[in-house]
C-alpha cells in the first residue's frame, strides 16, 4: 500500500505544473485515488501535504481545489491522531498538530506566548555560552541576587527560585524585559543563554495549511506565468494602495508572523511589525502583496527596512525585506519551498513593479547571499541566472563582462552550465537592475562621507561632531531641540550629520530634511516620499 501511495504521489508531482484539461483531469483522478488510501506518515506525508498546499495556491479548477482542501483536512485529522509520534508526524515542518522546537528572539517569543492557537513550552538550554547566573545577577531584585553566586546550573538555579519548567520561558522573558531600554543587550543575552522552546499547536489553525488570509475570488490557473516581458509588467499601472481595516490588519499580522514561526524563521520586520504600517497591493493572478514596517525605535539610520509577504489565493508563498533609501533599494526575496515550482520570476518582477511605482525606486540591488555566498543551495540551483533572466547584472564591471560571456555560452552551447567556480565568482559583487534614470545615491556612500568629514574636522571626537552638526542644522532650519522627543533627537543627529557631510545648503532641501526628522519616527512611507523629493532638488 505504501509503494502504491508513493507511485501515485510521484505521478501527481510530475503533473503538478501543467494546467491543460488533460493534466487537470489526471491530477483530479490521482488525488481521488490517493484519498482512498491510508496516509503513510513521515516524509511521504510531508511531500503530499506540500503538494496539496501548492494546488490550493495554484488551483487549476474548482474541483481540484476542493479535492486538495478535503485531503488537507484528512491530513490534519491524521496528524491530530498521531501527534505523539515524531517519526509519523515530522517536527519543525509546520504540519497540523506537529511540534516546532527552536529558539526565537525575546520579542517574537513574547508574541507567541500570547498566541491563542499554540502553547509555548520550555525544551532545553541547548548550547549556552552565558549562564543564567550572569543574566539574573543583573535583572533580579537585590535581595535575590545572592542566589546567582553559587555557580548552579541553569535549571538548578530556576528550581531554587521556585520556577517550574512550564514557567521558564515567561520567567526569563520577564527578567529580560528589565533591559527594554537596551534592546540589543536583551537580545544578546537571549541568544547566549540559548533557550529552545517547543511550540505545541492547540488546533489545526497553527499550521502552514491553515495559515491564510481571507480572499475572494479564487484565481484558477490556465498556466504558469513563466514567459513574459518584465519591462512591460513594470509599466502596467498598479491598483491603488489599500490600507486595510483593523480586523484585516490583525489577520495579515497573524498570518505574517505565523508564516515565520511555522517555517522556523525570523526577520526583524515581522518580529517588530507595527500593525498600522500594513499596506496591501492587489495584484494579478491571485497575488496580494503586503508591505509593512517596524516600530520606529527598531528602524535603521537614514534608510528604511520594510518587510513584505506575498499571498497567493490567501496563502503565504513568499517573504523578504526591502532596504529603501529614496530611489535606491536593496531587496531579499525568499519563496517558501512548496511554491518554488510556481511563478517565482513573476513574483520577483511584481515586487520590482511595486517598488518602482509605489515607492519611487529606480535602482535595485541584491546582495550575494541570495545567489550563493555562504549559501550552497544558491550555487547548486544557479540562482544567479534566475535573477539575471529578469535584468539583474553584477555591479562590478569585470564580473558584468564575465556574465555577458557566460550568458553567450549558455545561449550558443547545448547543455552548457556555468561551473561552481564561476558562480562563486559572481558572489564577489552585488547584482543590480536599473528601472529607469541615473544611478541614485546609496546610503553607504553617505555614511562614508559622514565618517570622512568627522575624521577630517573632528578627529576621533564624535560627540563634538554630533553636537556641532546638530547646532548648525537647527540654526539653519529654525528647529528647537528642546521641543523634540528622544526618538526625534536620534533622527535629528542622523540628518544633521548627513547635511554637514554633504554640505547641504539649498533651502528647499534643508526644509525637506527638517520634515524627515519628524516623519521618520511616525510614518516610514512619508519619509520615503520626502527622500524622493529631496533627491529631485
Amino acid at each position: 500500500m505504501k509503494n502504491n501511495f508513493s507511485s501515485h504521489l510521484a505521478a501527481l508531482q510530475k503533473s503538478a505544473n501543467s494546467f491543460d484539461d488533460k493534466s487537470n483531469t489526471t491530477k483530479n483522478k490521482l488525488i481521488t485515488a490517493l484519498s482512498a488510501m491510508i496516509l503513510p506518515g513521515g516524509k511521504l506525508l510531508l511531500q503530499y501535504h506540500d503538494l496539496l498546499l501548492f494546488f490550493c495556491a495554484y488551483p487549476g479548477n474548482a474541483r481540484l481545489q476542493q479535492l486538495a482542501e478535503k485531503e488537507l483536512k484528512r491530513i490534519a485529522s491524521y496528524c491530530k491522531k498521531h501527534k505523539a509520534s515524531v517519526k509519523t508526524i515530522p517536527e519543525n515542518e509546520g504540519l497540523p498538530f506537529a511540534n516546532i522546537i527552536t529558539r526565537f528572539s525575546p520579542d517574537f517569543l513574547q508574541w507567541l506566548l500570547q498566541h491563542k492557537d499554540v502553547r509555548v513550552a520550555f525544551d532545553s538550554f541547548n548550547n549556552p555560552t552565558l549562564s543564567l547566573n550572569d543574566v539574573l545577577n543583573i535583572t533580579l531584585p537585590a535581595v535575590l541576587k545572592a542566589e546567582t553566586t553559587a555557580g548552579l546550573e541553569n535549571e538548578e538555579l530556576l528550581a531554587l527560585l521556585h520556577i517550574k519548567p512550564d514557567d521558564y520561558a515567561p520567567f526569563l522573558l520577564g527578567q529580560l524585559n528589565e533591559l527594554n531600554d537596551n534592546p540589543l543587550l536583551k537580545e544578546l543575552f537571549m541568544e547566549r543563554v540559548d533557550m529552545y522552546v517547543k511550540l505545541v499547536p492547540k488546533n489545526m489553525q497553527f499550521s502552514r495549511a491553515y495559515n491564510r488570509i481571507p480572499v475572494t475570488p479564487v484565481y484558477y490557473h490556465q498556466d504558469l506565468k513563466k514567459q513574459f516581458d518584465p519591462s512591460q509588467l513594470f509599466a502596467e499601472p498598479l491598483s491603488p494602495i489599500r490600507i486595510p481595516g483593523n480586523l484585516e490588519k490583525q489577520q495579515v499580522l497573524k498570518a505574517v508572523k505565523n508564516a515565520m514561526a511555522l517555517t522556523v524563521r525570523e526577520i526583524d520586520p515581522a518580529t517588530f511589525l507595527e500593525v498600522d504600517t500594513i499596506r496591501l497591493f492587489e495584484l494579478e493572478r491571485g497575488l496580494t502583496l503586503s508591505v509593512y514596517s517596524m516600530y520606529s525605535q527598531r528602524q535603521l539610520p537614514l534608510e528604511t527596512y520594510f518587510g513584505f509577504t506575498f499571498f497567493k489565493n490567501g496563502i503565504p508563498i513568499s517573504y523578504g525585506g526591502i532596504w529603501a533609501f529614496g530611489r535606491m533599494a536593496k531587496i531579499g526575496l525568499n519563496i517558501f519551498e512548496p511554491f518554488r515550482g510556481g511563478e517565482s520570476g513573476y513574483i520577483l518582477c511584481q515586487l520590482l513593479r511595486v517598488l518602482k511605482q509605489a515607492f519611487g525606486v529606480s535602482y535595485v540591488e541584491i546582495e550575494p547571499y541570495q545567489f550563493g555566498l555562504d549559501n550552497p543551495d544558491g550555487i547548486k540551483s544557479g540562482a544567479f541566472w534566475f535573477y539575471h533572466k529578469y535584468g539583474f547584472t553584477p555591479v562590478d564591471a569585470e564580473l558584468k563582462k564575465l556574465a555577458r560571456t557566460e550568458h553567450n555560452k549558455i545561449k550558443t552551447r547545448k547543455n552548457y552550465r556555468s561551473s561552481e567556480k564561476t558562480l562563486l565568482r559572481f558572489t564577489e559583487s552585488n547584482i543590480g537592475i536599473n528601472l529607469g534614470g541615473k544611478l541614485p545615491v546609496n546610503v553607504t556612500d553617505l555614511t562614508t562621507e559622514i565618517l570622512k568629514a568627522i575624521q577630517k574636522n573632528w578627529p576621533h571626537n564624535y560627540k563634538t561632531a554630533r553636537a556641532d552638526a546638530i547646532g548648525k542644522f537647527c540654526k539653519s532650519v529654525k528647529l528647537d531641540v528642546g521641543k523634540l522627543t528622544v526618538a526625534e533627537i536620534k533622527v535629528l543627529e542622523e540628518i544633521a550629520l548627513w547635511a554637514m557631510a554633504m554640505g547641504t545648503k539649498k533651502k528647499q532641501q534643508l526644509q525637506l530634511m527638517k520634515k524627515m526628522v519628524f516623519a521618520k519616527t511616525k510614518d516610514d512611507y512619508t519619509y520615503q516620499q520626502l527622500l524622493l523629493a529631496y533627491f529631485k532638488e
